[in-house]
């Protein structure tokens, strides 16, 4: 599966996914390559310093997961570039979303603050 150089061979990538289409069952070893992209892939700068990096990698996963059957080995025979946006894409969702629980969480802090002051 992996190598130093190349990680994710982008060959054996594609028979494992050829293979996920015709059984209907994904394999142990394309899962484990699409942690590998993910997990890989949020090393990168943009994305290296969130604290919450394990959820960030896990919600791309099974982002993956849910959309590998719309890759089409006929138009594409590159489904690790497939795979490396479909992560970049949860990735921003995910960060999104976090940062709108945040700002909802400190609207909430602020509004008990005020109201707390209001009653002493």
């Amino acid at each position: 599966m992996s190598s130093k150089r190349n990680y994710v061979n982008n060959k054996d990538l594609l028979v494992e996914i050829d293979t996920y289409k015709l059984s209907g069952k994904m394999s142990e070893e394309l899962g484990g390559m699409i942690l590998e992209i993910a997990n890989n892939f949020s090393s990168r700068g943009s994305f290296a310093g969130y604290t919450w990096k394990d959820d960030l990698v896990a919600d791309a996963v099974l982002t993956c997961v849910k959309y590998l059957k719309n890759f089409d080995p006929e138009k594409s025979s590159n489904p690790f570039s497939y795979i490396t946006q479909v992560c970049y894409h949860a990735f921003l969702n995910y960060i999104k979303n976090q940062n709108k629980h945040g700002e909802i969480k400190s609207k909430l802090y602020d509004r008990l603050k005020e109201e707390g002051a209001n009653y002493r």
